[in-house]
């Protein structure tokens, strides 16, 4: 690569539109940009980090004998779905488990706005599956794809990362970010973190009081949660919720009941149905199911996909709607006067609320989700073991998401002069800085790149016709490991003047000896760590 043809130029200022720090950085190195709409795009160098950390990880992952597959950019459908759904095509016996797939997906995950490349809607994700024939199987075998990746991590000076990646359980993957894109609920005692939308609550104890029959109550004018509650002088606790919305890619109305005193989490109701957009339905669709707008109740309704949340199905008496104007129900029990299509964890969890971990109040944080770690779990799918019995296939999963840890290395490896890139990932080895307008100059320049690709580094040649200061600047800015210099000066001697981006001094070395002293040091630093 050479600075003076490649697309992407260094600048001196980030645009205001570039938010954060390491943004700023990716910016002014000539590596990011956006498009008109704001999606970040990487350029070539930034392009070069990306296939450097890819190639890392995919090889993590292959290490234990993982197959690599090909899934359709058009795809909706989750990395479990689709992993199940070619299990159910190709595996019918134990002899052929366990199985361990792979892929490069673009993974949708919640995005509030393009904000550079923590925030991608749809960032490129290495997804890595194991079908297994029992808990044990799957769990050995995520475990030891978990600590390759978190070697792999570590190598490219990702080590925040790669701690978070061994969090127990099924959870998803956050770290801290100067950025904090992320809203989060964190338990204190046991350390565990959820994005805030996508919080799960602890299940409520089954209720064990008195149970007294459904009775109609007249309600004039309490066609709101606290208006009912102030007119019956009870709890908002004490009501069930009534949320109508309808799911634009399914095509249905969806009725969601939490209680009283919570609110529904679209993006957990959304993941529960496997649904697309959510808009809150009309009133002529309320109607429709046979509900009353203010009033309505899951009692009698129709052609509507009911989805209660655990907090309304312990068996407590709440009061609801009774579907007609002016008029609730009392004391209506779960299972014995309703029941939901699905129940599922729908309700927005808040400051507060116990960890279902531990118990522990959990507080407010922030952080960047980067990827999620599927505990064991088992499917519906058969399977024949060796007794000829069927039993039920297990799954267990990783996914991490690469372009947010592009960010989070500028995070965590930058000084006042610009980027320093962990020598795993960084957009070439070597920075070749030609200093003088001579043609000689330039022809040793390349004469030396070619060497030291052939060698097996990588190198960006800066021969532009610039002052050496701007140069030195902007070898700093992109922050390869390594700036070698050739002067007309050097040049005459016989000599090449060799910097590492991470130390003040350069050092004068003779031209000839410039890949065995690089070797040398590499080796070095390598034992070193």
């Amino acid at each position: 690569m050479q600075l003076a043809t490649l697309f992407g130029r260094t600048l001196r200022q980030a645009p205001a539109e570039a938010d954060t720090l390491a943004t700023q950085l990716l910016w002014r190195a000539g590596m990011l940009r956006t498009l008109n709409d704001g999606e970040p795009v990487l350029l070539p160098l930034g392009s070069a980090i990306l296939r450097r950390l890819a190639a890392i990880l995919g090889t993590a992952v292959q290490n234990d004998g993982a197959q690599e597959i090909v899934v359709p950019t058009t795809s909706t459908a989750s990395w479990s779905d689709t992993v199940t759904a070619l299990a159910r095509r190709d595996i019918d016996s134990y002899r052929q488990l366990p199985q361990l797939l792979w892929s490069w997906r673009c993974r949708k995950r919640l995005a509030t706005r393009p904000r550079g490349l923590l925030d991608l809607p749809t960032p490129t994700t290495l997804s890595w599956a194991v079908l297994a024939l029992d808990e044990e199987q799957a769990q050995q075998h995520l475990t030891a794809t978990r600590n390759r990746l978190s070697t792999a991590l570590r190598q490219c000076g990702l080590d925040h990362i790669a701690a978070a990646l061994q969090a127990p359980g099924t959870a998803t993957i956050i770290v801290d970010s100067l950025a904090k894109p992320v809203a989060t609920l964190d338990c204190p005692a046991c350390g565990f973190r959820a994005p805030l939308e996508q919080a799960p609550l602890a299940p409520l104890p089954p209720y064990a009081g008195p149970t007294l029959a459904m009775s109609l109550v007249e309600t004039p004018g309490a066609n709101t949660i606290a208006a009912l509650a102030a007119y019956l002088g009870i709890p908002t606790a004490a009501t069930a919720k009534a949320l109508f919305f309808y799911d634009n890619r399914g095509q249905r109305l969806v009725f969601a009941v939490v209680r009283g005193d919570r609110e529904a989490s679209l993006v957990k109701l959304a993941a529960a149905i496997n649904a697309g957009e959510l808009t809150p339905a009309s009133a002529e669709q309320i109607v429709a199911c046979g509900a009353t707008p203010g009033y309505a109740s899951p009692i009698g309704i129709h052609d509507v996909l009911v989805v209660a949340d655990y907090t309304v199905v312990n068996g407590t008496p709440l009061v609801a709607g009774a579907n007609r104007p002016g008029y609730h129900l009392r004391d209506v029990v779960y299972g014995r006067d309703w029941e939901a299509t699905l129940v599922a964890d729908i309700a927005q969890a808040v400051v507060g609320d116990p960890c279902p971990r531990c118990g522990t109040a959990r507080i407010e944080g922030y952080g960047a989700a980067i990827g999620t770690i599927t505990a064991p779990q088992q499917t519906a799918l058969p399977i024949q073991d060796a007794g000829g019995q069927n039993r039920f296939l297990w799954i267990a999963g990783i996914e991490l998401d690469l372009e947010p840890l592009i960010h989070l290395a500028v995070e965590q490896h930058h000084d006042e002069r610009g980027i320093v890139w962990p020598a795993a990932i960084a957009p070439a080895d070597i920075h070749l800085v030609t200093i003088g307008r001579g043609e000689a100059i330039v022809t040793a320049a390349h004469t030396l790149a070619a060497e030291l690709r052939n060698a097996g580094w990588s190198v960006l040649i800066d021969d532009r016709d610039e002052r050496a200061g701007v140069k030195f600047n902007d070898a700093d800015l992109i922050g390869a490991p390594w700036r070698l210099v050739v002067s007309e000066k050097l040049l005459a001697a016989g000599q090449v003047e060799v910097r590492r981006r991470t130390e003040a001094q350069a050092t004068v070395i003779a031209q000839t000896k410039v890949l065995a002293w690089l070797r040398g040091v590499s080796i070095t630093s390598r034992n070193k760590e």
